[in-house]
């Protein structure tokens, strides 16, 4: 009776050692060989990448305010330049029209040389025909009558007297005709020449005030030149701010990467084509001009433009590692397929998978949109291999 008892009361103290033993250590996963710790391991591994993921985020926003303003400055720039090559031209212009009129001065001056020059000559060959004259026939221009009785007296016969008479008439009236003719075209040269004399100071007056044009246009291209070198600091100053961004996001990426699950490997094979109802791509891997900002760019994935709403699917199986607002990227999933191989899906108009989430190849993880800097609806996907972008065309 002593020994069953004995017994009984074993086989209590073996069930509670047992029970105890259950609840202070961890179960074993018959599957893993792993304790159920490993699940909190796991779920702790993800929360510091899901906060990674978050600094990343927030310093990608920061960075697309900096390259907002970086736009922002250069259409200022360009816009500015485009005012200074206005006013160089303008400039080049005016200069170029007032040596234009300096050459129309001298040219007028020339004129008008020429013309006191012709008066001159007028004046000397009225003079000299005027002296030429015999007194009496300037006499007899001046009082308007002719000298009957001198000629009269002087005469040897009546037909000598009408020859003299109709001789002097006719040297009297060529004389007075050539007179007229002299001083006729003396007028006009005088006339010619006050004219020029004005035309001369009337391109003096043009030529003043083109000087004062140019004058107030080298004004407005210096304090063109000022702001521009004004934005030109600024332009600096926001490029070297991008780039300590860019390395703040680097840096977090790179952490990111060691708290990604290392004794992941990737499945092999080529790629599933992440978006099934389009294989239009819109834009490649590579430099190419980028569609905001105007400048070239390294462009980071593959742009496959599709209708609005359009499936989009994981390229390989593998685990969510981030589901969220990335900055320029818009709606955006990311997933480790292990070997340090990861995908990236941006711009989505909705995403429907969630971080720490496994996905298998194929299976929809988010929807086509036109989110973040987008100039329409499409899905960029990118591949990274140890963080670094490589061309993803490569894995189909």
């Amino acid at each position: 009776m002593k020994r069953k008892n004995a017994d009984k009361l074993i086989s209590v103290l073996l069930i509670f050692t047992l029970v105890m033993a259950f609840a202070v250590f961890p179960v074993l996963d018959y599957r893993t060989g792993l304790g159920t710790s490993t699940a909190y391991a796991d779920e702790s591994t993800q929360s510091q990448i899901d906060q990674k993921q978050d600094e990343v985020e927030e310093i990608n926003d920061q960075r697309e305010e900096v390259k907002n303003d970086l736009a922002a400055v250069a259409e200022d720039i360009k816009a500015l330049q485009g005012k200074v090559d206005a006013l160089n031209n303008k400039i080049a212009q005016t200069t170029q029209e007032i040596k234009n009129t300096e050459n129309k001065i001298a040219k007028k001056k020339e004129d008008i040389k020429k013309k006191q020059e012709e008066i001159q000559k007028k004046k000397e060959e009225i003079q000299e025909r005027e002296e030429g004259l015999d007194q009496r026939l300037v006499v007899m221009y001046k009082n308007g009558s002719i000298g009957f009785v001198d000629v009269l007296m002087g005469s040897n016969s009546i037909s000598e007297f009408v020859s003299n008479v109709e001789m002097i008439q006719k040297i009297y009236e060529n004389d007075v005709e050539i007179l007229k003719i002299l001083e006729k075209e003396h007028k006009i040269l005088e006339a010619e020449e006050k004219k020029l004399e004005e035309e001369r100071k009337k391109l003096i007056d043009i030529q003043a005030q083109l000087k004062v044009q140019v004058e107030e246009l080298d004004g407005q291209k210096a304090e063109l030149k000022t702001e521009k070198g004004k934005l030109d600091e600024k332009k600096k100053t926001l490029e070297a701010k991008d780039a300590e961004l860019k390395r703040d996001a680097d840096a977090l990426i790179s952490q990111i990467k060691a708290l990604q699950d290392s004794n992941r490997v990737y499945e092999g094979g080529t790629f599933t084509w992440p978006v099934p109802s389009s294989h239009y791509i819109s834009s490649s891997f590579g430099s190419r001009l980028h569609p905001i900002y105007h400048t070239w760019r390294m462009h980071t994935g593959t742009d496959i433009a599709a209708s609005y709403g359009a499936n989009i699917v994981a390229a390989a199986s593998g685990k969510v590692i981030m589901s969220s607002w990335y900055g320029g990227y818009g709606n955006c999933v990311m997933i480790d397929h292990g070997s340090g191989m990861v995908t990236l899906y941006g711009h989505c108009s909705s995403r429907l998978v969630s971080a720490g989430q496994e996905v298998s190849r194929g299976q929809v993880i988010a929807l086509v949109g036109s989110t973040g800097n987008s100039t329409g609806n499409h899905c960029h996907f990118e591949v990274r291999i140890n963080g670094q972008y490589v061309n993803p065309m490569n894995y189909f």
